[in-house]
């Protein structure tokens, strides 16, 4: 190809990402999930009594109609199968909101729920959703006991050892549920008890654990089931009043965590839950009215596809990849201005203070870290805040604070885990899988925050460029992090070559990542690991040059082929190859090759099937990694372009001399 279509799609894509930028510096991409949050937060404002404007319900109705499925049924996430548990939420929600049964966008719902029987398989998440709703009674859920965070904090399955999503859930539906509150019966709930039992409002004890197959990814296996058991043996003798006192601690700990994120929450999904709670306790909470205004920030709103709750937030993390990709390509093209703003704007991005309670409240200093949002968020991530450093790290001409950089370093270090390995928000608290006692039942992998290969391989890359900047400061723990760190990666990578993903789609994704740490640990592009993830990547290159993996490997976790190409995941193929100088030349030009034909006139890329998954059942669409992924991708070529040009120049000198 020529250097002229090379510098033109550049400067193409570089001129579109620069449009993306906001007046304050950052970049930020909506994080798509599905229409599951915007339902909760209807059900949430039914229960509180709080008031939705008119024009939000339209454009709430109006999410709903654009995330049907083809079936006219919702799923967890576009291209899900239908769920009975989302279906059932969407379908409730829109009745509360004034839809009649029989409006066409409810009526396939209403057809799917009668077929299935009604509602009474539908997960346990849903069974508490409707029992708060008066749609299903409380005898029909198993018991979460508020006791459990009364057991010593020294066993082994204390739920503070829990993944810090997943116990801050079932801390608010704890508290929830020592309250058995239900809604007052009114005409619109009598009408949706007929609708959703067809045979009968009724038959909930008997349905606790019946649960529909479609839904599940996780089924509760024997052990869980025995912990259910013991948990009704204990619920029908506890003591009341010693389960008032746990309780106003558990209400207390939640009243911490709205306080140290800005009232947020670390996510909608637990937000939502510990609104109701703390409602249901103390209905005129200070901190119960700041958080349902600060719920406001996780709301994306327009007329295109109405109001919808993101899953997360993510302008730090959007904005230090995008200033990576800009800084790979910073000798092609005029962005020095861009990059001081999003420099600036990351560097008041990181915590500078550790958080009064943190230990009582089961978490890590936050100090230096960076979260996946912002600072306001509170809970620092280990690769955002790699991510954070490296980009920092990389801008040219930047003048950096060494102290930010050394607490950065420090959170980092705090996030190892005993395997070598880096944990996301922190480290593990068990060194055993939890999965056994997994109650979501609608995801995995979701029990404990354990080591994982991508956080592992940007806390490598962050710790590695911090020790080459700063030389000689925190020498000794970084190395030991290092070697440590390596040798997890390495042992990770799977006997055909690839690794595995959590974060993204899948072995792509996840082998972007392993290679990249084991060159930031200083292994050599020769070493057999490197080749062999190269050989692997070159084994799946489809035939018009790109690379495309189907997000149903992320269950089976086997690599899936996609019916096309995607663009995300061949600029994550291409970064590979070209970091690992792979000698392949004609496949990198032909992914090269990809890129640049599905480049538009404006610099962008289509969307495609989303990429992003959490929870391996979870896709989400993080919406410009079509933006700097292909971009920071082309950049690497022409790089490498002209290292390639430079060293045949050297060489023909060389033999002329």
């Amino acid at each position: 190809m020529s250097k002229q279509v090379l510098d033109s799609a550049l400067r193409r894509a570089v001129d579109a990402l620069l449009r993306r930028q906001s007046a304050s510096g950052e970049w930020e991409g909506e994080v798509v999930w599905g229409p599951m949050l915007a339902a909760q937060y209807v059900l949430m404002c039914q229960i509180t009594g709080s008031a939705i404007p008119a024009a939000r319900k339209d454009l709430l109705l109006l999410q709903f109609r654009r995330t049907r499925l083809g079936s006219g049924l919702w799923g967890l996430h576009a291209h899900s199968p239908p769920y009975l548990f989302v279906t059932t939420l969407v379908y409730v929600a829109a009745r509360l909101l004034g839809l009649s049964r029989d409006d066409p966008l409810l009526v396939p719902a209403a057809h799917f729920i009668v077929a299935e029987g009604g509602v009474l398989r539908i997960p346990s998440w849903g069974k508490f959703w409707l029992a708060m709703l008066n749609l299903y009674d409380w005898e029909g859920l198993y018991p979460l006991l508020p006791e459990l965070w009364a057991l010593p904090r020294r066993l082994p399955v204390h739920p503070r050892r829990f993944y810090c999503h997943t116990r801050l859930i079932y801390v608010a539906m704890t508290v929830i549920y020592a309250s058995r509150h239900q809604i007052p019966r009114a005409p619109v709930i009598e009408a949706l008890r007929a609708e959703l039992y067809p045979a009968g409002y009724g038959g909930f004890r008997e349905h606790r654990g019946a649960l529909r197959a479609g839904d599940l990814c996780a089924r509760p296996g024997p052990v869980l089931r025995c912990v259910y058991a013991l948990c009704r043996s204990v619920e029908r003798r506890h003591s009341a009043a010693a389960r008032r006192a746990i309780v106003e601690r558990l209400l207390e700990h939640i009243r911490w965590e709205f306080r140290t994120t800005d009232h947020t929450a670390i996510s909608p999904v637990s937000g939502l839950l510990s609104l109701i709670a703390l409602w249901i306790h103390q209905p005129d909470d200070p901190d119960l009215h700041r958080a349902l205004v600060r719920f406001e920030g996780w709301i994306w709103e327009d007329g295109r596809d109405g109001t919808r709750v993101a899953g997360a937030r993510s302008a730090s993390w959007d904005t230090a990849f995008a200033l990576q990709a800009l800084a790979a390509v910073e000798s092609h093209a005029s962005t020095e201005d861009s990059m001081a703003r999003g420099v600036s704007f990351l560097t008041t991005q990181q915590i500078r203070r550790t958080f009064p309670g943190v230990e009582e409240n089961f978490r890590i200093d936050p100090r230096g870290g960076w979260c996946f949002a912002g600072v306001w968020h509170g809970w620092p991530v280990s690769d955002c805040t790699a991510e954070a450093l490296l980009a920092l790290l990389a801008a040219p001409g930047v003048e950096r604070d060494n102290e930010a950089l050394r607490e950065g370093v420090e959170f980092i270090l705090r996030c190892q885990n005993a395997d070598g390995g880096f944990g996301s928000y922190e480290q593990s608290g068990t060194r055993w899988t939890l999965e056994w006692l997994n109650p979501a039942e609608m995801f995995a992998d979701s029990m404990t925050d354990r080591s994982w290969v991508e956080c592992t391989s940007s806390c490598i890359s962050a710790l590695a460029a911090f020790r080459q900047r700063c030389p000689g400061v925190l020498d000794g723990r970084i190395l030991r992090a290092l070697e440590r760190a390596a040798r997890w990666l390495a042992a990770r990578q799977r006997p055909d070559g690839a690794w595995p993903g959590a974060w993204g789609v899948y072995l792509i994704y996840g082998t972007l990542f392993g290679v990249r740490g084991l060159l930031a640990a200083g292994t050599p592009v020769f070493h057999p690991a490197i080749r062999k993830a190269c050989r692997w990547l070159l084994a799946r290159q489809r035939p018009d040059g790109g690379f495309g993996e189907h997000h149903s490997g992320c269950l089976t976790g086997v690599y899936v082929e996609h019916r096309e190409s995607q663009v995300i995941q061949t600029a994550w193929a291409l970064s590979t190859l070209l970091e690992a100088h792979e000698p392949d030349w004609s496949a990198i030009e032909r992914g090269v090759d990809h890129l640049l034909r599905t480049q538009d006139s404006n610099g962008e890329w289509p969307a495609q099937d989303w990429t992003g998954v959490f929870f391996r059942t979870a896709l989400l669409d993080y919406t410009l990694y079509r933006r700097y992924f292909p971009l920071w991708a082309l950049a690497l070529y022409k790089n490498r372009c002209e290292q390639r040009l430079h060293r045949d120049d050297v060489d023909r000198h060389g033999a002329d001399g």
